[in-house]
């Protein structure tokens, strides 16, 4: 009778390999690793959709808050441009601070330029005027004889000059004087320092580079017509004002000569060596007024042209900045 076959192993009990026991294998070892490689790879997945989706989060908050920085910043660039708008009207109105005294703009020639200010200068030359018929009238009865003057002294022409003397003496003797000099106040307020904060903090909000350039050229010939403003100032208040003292005081001694003669009719050895000077005085002092006047209406034609050079750059920035307004607004 055969032996019996030893059973075959059916479970995790040990076998014999050439009589030695063989290791004891556990069973369903290999689901457990598919199943720790599985939440291995599932853990791995679920981290890498976690970083996908803090990306895509963080660029859309970045797209967000550039979507936010570029409205803000077109709407400050609107109101830029809108302030500068406003400010170029306001430009444009200083004008009439220069029209007031000095006339219409547009009104360029010298000899006609001067406007309102001319009635000063006429007013001043009439006074000199007045002066030198007296100081005329003067040296023509007290001069020496020299040839000439003897076919002069009609005594006509004498009793008219006594007249003359009279009025002038009776002017002097009020109160007032018989010209005022005021001073003129022309210089126009361009606003440049808004020009300057724009350069400060508009430039990097400011789209349009060549309207930029535009403004800058504007707000260049806006100064520069304020110098040139200032400058008609000094000519007219400091070197025609020194003209009007110095004739001030030429009249002062000519009134204390006519009011001599009024009185002893005659004058001194000491008031007649006076007129000899006052004649060349006078006559001085009217080709000094006249210089003087001949220069201001010179630097005011120039000025004013450059006004008129400025009136139409701001006509033309305007409509510039109404096209970029509806470009960016549109």
């Amino acid at each position: 009778m055969s032996a019996a076959l030893p059973p075959e192993p059916t479970g995790p009990e040990s076998f014999t390999v050439d009589g030695d026991a063989a290791p004891e294998v556990p069973r369903g070892s290999r689901r457990a690793r598919i199943r720790a490689s599985f939440d291995v790879g599932e853990l791995v997945v679920d981290k890498f959709v976690d970083f996908i989706l803090i990306f895509v989060g963080l660029y859309a908050a970045i797209a967000v808050q550039r979507w936010q920085d570029s409205d803000k910043e077109k709407d400050e660039y609107i109101a830029l441009l809108k302030d500068f708008k406003t400010e170029l009207a306001a430009n444009l109105a200083q004008e009439a601070s220069i029209e007031k005294d000095l006339g219409s703009i547009d009104t360029t020639k010298p000899g006609e330029n001067l406007g309102p200010m001319a009635a000063t200068f006429d007013e001043f030359f009439g006074a000199l005027g007045e002066d030198e018929k007296v100081v005329h009238c003067l040296h023509l009865e007290y001069a020496a004889d020299a040839p000439g003057l003897k076919l002069k002294k009609d005594p006509a022409v004498i009793a008219e000059c006594h007249a003359l003397y009279a009025k002038f003496d009776k002017q002097h003797g009020a109160s007032s004087d018989p010209f005022v000099f005021h001073p003129a106040v022309l210089t126009p307020f361009y606003h440049y320092e808004v020009w300057q904060l724009y350069l400060a903090d508009g430039v990097k909000t400011f789209r349009n580079k060549e309207l930029a350039v535009k403004l800058g050229e504007l707000y260049n010939n806006a100064r520069l017509i304020e110098k040139q403003v200032a400058d008609v100032e000094a000519t007219y208040n400091d070197v025609f004002m020194v003209q009007v003292g110095r004739s001030a005081a030429t009249d002062s001694e000519l009134a204390e000569i006519v009011h001599e003669e009024e009185e002893v009719h005659g004058l001194s050895p000491q008031n007649q060596q006076v007129l000899a000077q006052l004649l060349h005085n006078v006559k001085d002092e009217r080709y000094a007024a006249k210089e003087a006047k001949s220069v201001v209406e010179l630097k005011v034609e120039r000025m004013k042209k450059t006004v008129l050079l400025l009136r139409q750059e701001i006509a033309d920035v305007q409509k510039a900045i109404d096209a970029e307004l509806a470009k960016v607004e549109g």
